[in-house]
């Protein structure tokens, strides 16, 4: 099973909405270990959140809504089966997870403390997905 974690660049898993984590770190996860793949830049990290609300900038050159996660789903993450994350909206966890794609949420903790108590508590995590959506 691929993960993905929403990551910032200080390593910590990123605090805002996943769609605008600038880093997504790749793992394997297989019998209760989690091996780095790689580490993905995430061109959205860049981009402004139109779909937060801040503000009422109307830039119609910048993905927003099912496009933005069509479009993260199909360029960055278009092989995770789960992704690791500080929050997200309605619409983007409502469009991964009918792609398939478990979302679990945890707090900012850094990135190595969250991977190395997935591999202390392997049944937790795998009970975590499967009570998910």
């Amino acid at each position: 099973m691929k993960i993905a974690i929403a990551t910032s660049p200080e390593g910590a898993v990123f605090h805002g909405h996943f769609t605008h984590a600038p880093i997504f770190r790749i793992y394997q996860y297989e019998n209760g270990k989690l091996q780095l793949v790689e580490e993905r830049k995430n061109p959205l990290g860049d981009a402004p959140d139109l779909d937060a609300g801040e503000g009422h900038h109307h830039h119609h050159h910048h993905m927003h809504g099912i496009a933005k996660y069509r479009w993260l789903r199909e360029k960055v993450l278009p092989d995770v089966d789960v992704v690791l994350a500080g929050g997200a909206c309605q619409t983007s966890y409502m469009y991964f997870t009918s792609e398939g794609v478990k979302l679990l949420f945890t707090e900012p903790v850094e990135v190595d403390m969250l991977t190395r108590y997935i591999e202390e508590n392997p049944k937790e995590f795998e009970d975590a997905l499967r009570e998910s959506a």
